[in-house]
């Protein structure tokens, strides 16, 4: 009787396994509907980093050089575009050499009151600082080179928009030591930025030792990856 039971049991415990293997439903998974049709790529197939650039970049970065990305958007020209690109991988640089700036001084209570005298912790005059230092840092940019170039022509008829756009993605590359000095020489004209004089002090003081800065942004960029 005991030996039955346990059989009748065993058969309950299968068959409710499979009612709810059976039972189980099948999510579809969403898949990105794209508004244009790709007419022409170059490369093609596309490259691993146009794919997905973050993971790109952890797997890349801290092996001497950093890379960014810039991207044309939607132009009627492909070498037009392509310069647009560049040009704008190459203010992210800036951009990045700006925010390092703009982090240490606010590092500082003296240096971040020079940015914003009444400490309000508005991030738009912390925009509006780094701004003006990424333009300055252009100029110091150095060693600065291509790594891929990336195009597609598309079009977007389909979607009731123009039949032939190009779109351009660039990847640019600089190395520890370029980066380095361009925040060195960007970091000494800071002070040039602000009016008041007391101000420029505090900024000038409060960039004594950025390379402490870069030292600590190429620790973390090393062990991200």
């Amino acid at each position: 009787m005991k030996k039955y039971g346990i059989l009748v049991l065993g058969a309950l415990l299968i068959n409710g396994c499979a009612s709810t293997t059976n039972n189980s439903v099948n999510v579809p998974v969403e898949k990105e509907v794209l508004d244009y049709v790709v007419r022409e790529r170059n490369p093609d197939p596309a490259p691993d980093w146009i794919k997905d650039f973050s993971k790109w970049k952890r797997d890349n970065e801290g092996k001497g050089y950093s890379y960014f990305l810039g991207e044309s958007g939607d132009v009627n020209d492909r070498i037009s575009g392509c310069e647009i690109a560049g040009l704008s991988a190459k203010k992210k640089i800036s951009q990045q050499i700006a925010e390092l700036i703009s982090n240490k001084i606010a590092a500082d209570k003296q240096g971040r009151l020079a940015i914003d005298p009444t400490d309000s912790n508005d991030p738009g005059l912390k925009r509006g600082f780094e701004s003006l230092i990424a333009g300055k840092s252009i100029a110091f940019l150095s060693g600065v080179r291509e790594y891929g170039n990336f195009w597609e022509l598309r079009d977007y008829s389909k979607s009731n928009g123009h039949k032939r756009v190009f779109n351009c993605s660039t990847i640019v590359m600089i190395s520890e030591k370029d980066l380095q000095t361009a925040l060195v020489r960007s970091s000494q004209r800071a002070p040039d930025v602000i009016e008041d004089s007391d101000a420029k002090v505090a900024v000038k003081e409060s960039l004594k030792d950025i390379d402490a800065q870069f030292k600590a942004y190429s620790n973390k960029q090393s062990k991200e990856n």
